[in-house]
């Protein structure tokens, strides 16, 4: 964690300090148009203290600024959660001593983009330094002058008033820049997902034109066999496939998920049927193993139900139905030609993945780098 800035290590310094320029009822000094931005913009304090309460609200609300003050963090966070608010003041020590330090966590988690500036009544170097470790981006020292203790009706708004609401003013506009920025971000973050969405589909298109043109395109050979190793502890599901099976189905019985991965091993399988009766290795290891070597292989999941089996493309953590109600080994056999058309178009896109990959490699790197940064950003990283 990066130690406070100078701003921030002089801030209870700054507490104290009428600003030279400070009038009555003066505007801040951020850029007029940030002055635009946060007028009218949501504050929220946090402090046990009424008095405290009473007297920031009458001198931010001076300010043309909407506070709302509470005693309590719970009700804070409910707030919180319910609007959205610029700018949150929290007294370190709401509800009991440095308590205020976690307050500022779980706003600064609920709410990233608000600027959060912590009341301390202690000249304490320490102090500052834990509530910038907090998320805070200033710390005000609580005295009568800054926070308008004995205020009456009408504020008497001096220079010491005038420092407070300069400082709000410039939490405020932080964290109206970091709101742009951050929705800038997600924009830029958005449009380049569909730029390489666009990118993908045209190379792909391309690469299907250059095929035709050229000759070159792949299409399923109907004499070309397809192998196939069906997993499962009732033998004779497979042993009765293998025997019904007709060309271009090779289909191959493992009674077990030991007994498969040793298959896979020693022999290549363009689709693996895993059931999840296994009883020696659960079904969910035996895919992880297959995928990582044989990572071209297609794997299905047989599962059972009460309405008959249904057979799922296995794909990363998710899962594609291909069929369902199945009832009995000609039914199942009856699908292998959807697994096959299934299989045939995975393949296509790979072997084009791998085409662009190659050819766009290094885009295709900083495409990744770039994005990467960008998803830090948003998230506040």
């Amino acid at each position: 964690m990066s130690e406070p800035s100078a701003t921030q290590s002089n801030a209870v310094d700054a507490a104290q300090t009428p600003s030279a320029s400070a009038r009555p009822r003066t505007e801040p000094s951020v850029s007029g148009t940030l002055t635009r931005e946060v007028v009218g913009a949501e504050i929220l304090v946090i402090d046990r203290d009424p008095d405290v309460r009473d007297g920031i609200s009458k001198v931010l609300s001076a300010a043309e600024l909407n506070v709302t003050a509470v005693s309590e963090p719970d009700r804070a966070l409910e707030l919180i959660v319910q609007r959205f608010f610029s700018v949150v003041l929290i007294d370190f020590d709401t509800p009991s001593a440095g308590a205020g330090l976690e307050i500022a966590a779980a706003v600064r988690a609920s709410s990233p983009t608000s600027a959060i500036v912590m009341l301390t009544p202690r000249r304490s170097f320490d102090d500052v330094v834990a509530a910038v470790r907090a998320g805070a981006v200033d710390v005000i020292l609580k005295s009568p002058e800054s926070v308008g203790y004995s205020l009456a009706d009408v504020v008497a708004f001096n220079e010491k008033h005038a420092a407070l609401v300069e400082r709000i003013f410039e939490a405020a506009a932080r964290s109206f820049v970091r709101r742009q920025a951050d929705a800038v971000l997600r924009d830029v973050r958005e449009t380049y997902d569909e730029l390489l969405k666009v990118f993908m589909d045209a190379e792909r298109r391309a690469l299907e034109l250059d095929e035709r043109i050229s000759g070159r395109a792949e299409r399923p050979d109907a004499d070309a066999e397809i192998r196939i190793l069906v997993v499962a502890r009732l033998q004779e599901l497979a042993e009765e496939m293998a025997a019904r099976a007709k060309p271009p189905y090779r289909i191959t019985a493992a009674r077990s998920g030991a007994e498969g991965l040793d298959r896979c091993g020693s022999s290549r399988f363009h689709v693996v049927m895993i059931s999840d009766d296994l009883d020696d290795l659960p079904p969910s290891m035996v895919v992880r193993s297959i995928k990582v070597s044989s990572p071209d292989t297609m794997i299905v999941g047989l599962m059972g139900s009460a309405t008959g089996a249904v057979l799922d493309m296995i794909e990363g953590e998710g899962r594609v139905r291909l069929a369902d109600r199945i009832g009995s080994p000609d039914e199942l056999l009856a699908t292998l030609d959807r697994v096959t058309e299934v299989f045939h178009v995975r393949e296509r896109e790979r072997r084009y993945l791998q085409s662009i990959r190659e050819r766009h490699y290094d885009l295709l790197r900083r495409y990744a780098m770039l994005k990467s940064r960008i998803d830090r950003l948003v998230a506040g990283a």
